[in-house]
């Protein structure tokens, strides 16, 4: 399998929200996964009216990695232009969501090398050498035998600066032995 691969195993009943939302999903797997080689299987396709021209489309779907035998269940949302026929970027959760994936518990070393590189990013970003993290609330769930998300809440001390809460979500590739994606968000927006 050399480039990815969309199936539909459900329906919207409207041809075009589906395979817009299936590309703009498709696409961000691809990117979040960083691999051409990757199949795709859209379960669930949830709309909802938002605006007289936007739908809300949410629903969860399997993806397979390479040559892995192993489906790893995802969730996504997006915002769905029935003007334009197009689908926004989407926010995509990996793992937790399938059958057999559950919460496990949390490697003290991942953690520690997750809160490293988020800190010396927080420094990157304010141009200083203080900032520290304080993750309260950390949660890791399976994605397959492959994946684990790594979600954490807490409050960033960016030194001078201050501090603010702090949400953490990573993907750790058990396979490859590293990490896949490392997102985080500062501010009130951290507490959701």
């Amino acid at each position: 399998m050399d480039s990815p691969t969309a199936h539909r195993q459900a329906s919207s009943g409207d041809e075009a929200l589906d395979n817009a939302v299936a590309a703009v999903v498709v696409a961000a797997l691809v990117e979040q996964m960083n691999t051409p080689s990757i199949e795709v299987n859209i379960d669930a396709f949830d709309v909802a009216i938002s605006s007289v021209r936007d739908r809300n489309v949410s629903g969860q779907g399997r993806m397979r990695v390479g040559d892995d035998a192993d489906w790893i269940g995802f969730r996504y949302s997006t915002v769905y232009d029935t003007t334009f026929s197009s689908a926004g970027y989407p926010r995509i959760t990996i793992g937790g969501v399938s059958a057999g994936e559950r919460e496990v518990p949390n490697d003290a070393t991942l953690v520690r090398q997750l809160e490293d590189r988020v800190a010396t990013e927080l420094d990157r970003q304010f141009g200083n050498r203080a900032a520290r993290l304080q993750l309260d609330e950390i949660t890791t769930v399976e994605g397959g035998k492959r994946l684990l998300r790594i979600t954490a809440r807490g409050i960033a001390d960016l030194g001078l600066q201050g501090s603010t809460p702090v949400r953490i979500e990573a993907l750790y590739d058990q396979v490859a032995g590293g990490w896949q994606r490392v997102n985080y968000e500062l501010g009130a927006g951290a507490r959701d």
